[in-house]
This record gives C-alpha cells, sequence and structure tokens, in this order.
C-alpha cells in the first residue's frame, strides 16, 4: 500500500510545523515533541530532533530505508500563543488521524494566515497594561491615564516596525526613547510630577517576560544550549530598552546641570 506521505513529506511537514511554533515563542521541548510524534504517528522507525532557538536539525528512518536528514533555520522569534495552540491542535490531529501532504500543508498555511488580533485592540492592550503597573507602583490617576497614551502610541509604533522588519533591539531601543521622553514631557507639562512611575509601568509591555520563563524552563530541562541563548537574547533586549529609557533621562540631567 502507498504511504500516505514519502520520507521528505513528512520530514519537511514535521520541520513546518516545528519552526513555526519556535516562531511563535514555544518551549524547545514542545518542539522536539511534536515533530517525533508527528514522525512516530507516520510510521517512522527512528525519528532524532535538536532544536534551539535558531534552527530544527531532524533524521528519521522509515523501515528498509535510508536515514533522512533535513534542517530548518529560523530567522524571525516572537509571541503568539492563540497560533501556539492552534499548532498543538494540529499535531494531536494528525497524530491521531494521519492526512495526505497536500491537507497537512493547507492546515499549516490556514493556522499560519489566521487573523490575529486588530492593531486597536492590541493599542488598548499596550495601554491598560502600562495604566495598570503605573497605578500598581504608586501613579495618580492622570499618571496612569498618561501610562496608557504612551502604551497605545508604544504598540502603534511596535506594530509598524513588525512590517520593517526592523531588529528587535532597535525597536526595543527606540520604544524606550519614546517612553522615557515622553514622560518627561508630560510631567513638564503638569500631568503628575512622579516620571519614574510612568516610566516604570509603560516599559513593562516591552519586558521580554515569555522569554525569560522559556529559557529558565529550558535548562531546568537540560536544554543548556537553548536556555543560555533565549537568556542571552532576553538580557540583550532588557539592556536595549535600558539604554533607550536612560537617553532622555541623561540629556534632562545634562541640561539642568548646565542651568
Amino acid at each position: 500500500m502507498k504511504p500516505i506521505m514519502t520520507t521528505t513529506e513528512l520530514l519537511h511537514c514535521a520541520l513546518s510545523l516545528g519552526r513555526r511554533l519556535l516562531e511563535c515563542g514555544a518551549e524547545i521541548y514542545r518542539v522536539e515533541e511534536s515533530i517525533q510524534r508527528i514522525c512516530f504517528a507516520y510510521g517512522a522507525r527512528n525519528a532524532d530532533v535538536y532544536a534551539v532557538p535558531t534552527a530544527i536539525i531532524a533524521t528519521i528512518q522509515m523501515d528498509d530505508e535510508q536515514m533522512v536528514t533535513q534542517t530548518c533555520r529560523i530567522k524571525q522569534r516572537g509571541t503568539d500563543l492563540n497560533q501556539v495552540n492552534a499548532l498543538n491542535a494540529l499535531c494531536r490531529a494528525v497524530c491521531t488521524c494521519p492526512v495526505s501532504y497536500t491537507q497537512f500543508q493547507k492546515d499549516l498555511h490556514d493556522i499560519e494566515n489566521r487573523v490575529g488580533y486588530s492593531t486597536r485592540i492590541l493599542c488598548l492592550a499596550c495601554g491598560g497594561v502600562s495604566a495598570f503597573f503605573a497605578l500598581l507602583f504608586g501613579a495618580s490617576v492622570m499618571e496612569g491615564f498618561l501610562a496608557f497614551l504612551i502604551g497605545c502610541i508604544l504598540q502603534m509604533f511596535i506594530s509598524g516596525t513588525a512590517h520593517w522588519e526592523m531588529h528587535p533591539l532597535f525597536t526595543n531601543l527606540l520604544g524606550g526613547i519614546w517612553i522615557s521622553f515622553a514622560a518627561l514631557a508630560g510631567t513638564a507639562l503638569g500631568i503628575g510630577s512622579n516620571y519614574d512611575v510612568i516610566i516604570i509601568g509603560s516599559i513593562m509591555p516591552l519586558v521580554p517576560g515569555l522569554l525569560m520563563t522559556n529559557s529558565i524552563r529550558d535548562m531546568i530541562a537540560g536544554d543548556f544550549m537553548s536556555g543560555v541563548s533565549r537568556f542571552s537574547e532576553a538580557l540583550l533586549i532588557a539592556a536595549g530598552i535600558a539604554a533607550g529609557a536612560a537617553i532622555p533621562l541623561s540629556m534632562r540631567t545634562i541640561l539642568l546641570g548646565v542651568l
């Protein structure tokens, strides 16, 4: 009986799903396990997978066939837990009832092209998070409102840079500059007096919390290469945010010293 997929097609489908999982912020163990489960569901005798945040290497062997190896390069990473959930559901579905190569690619394409949250919703969410943390750290109502506006505009900027494919380091650097400058300008105009809590609250949407959590989880699970890599990336992002926020503050200190 003719198999549903050839070995090359199977490996391509499994790596495509694993690549998308990594791009959406999934853990390393989830990526490796998903690829292995798909391969075994289609009759693979052996399946070895090695994944790091920037690449996936998989080798499988079907009955009476030579081993086949494919490599997938990961060039972009982000966070989209809705897609992670949909990809997990697809993995479970094909493991329960294997489908053809064409159907698998169609299902994967449909997941990748799902319409996410609108820019308006993202702006409101980012502004709400900024205002919440500003109020949590002792900001007044007006300062919380200013943090909300800063967060909304910050998300508009992030959405714009996503289309330009700007490096995350520069995105966070410019975001930090905007947050610090807007907070100082707002307090200069009389909208509150504690620019520090406004900055702290507005920076929260940029903090790489999930990336840091996944890095620690990977290291606990024994994936030290992935854990150290993600931890370094999180530190680099945090450094970009801090450097961006420090620039307007430093300029203000210099100007006050001159005056």
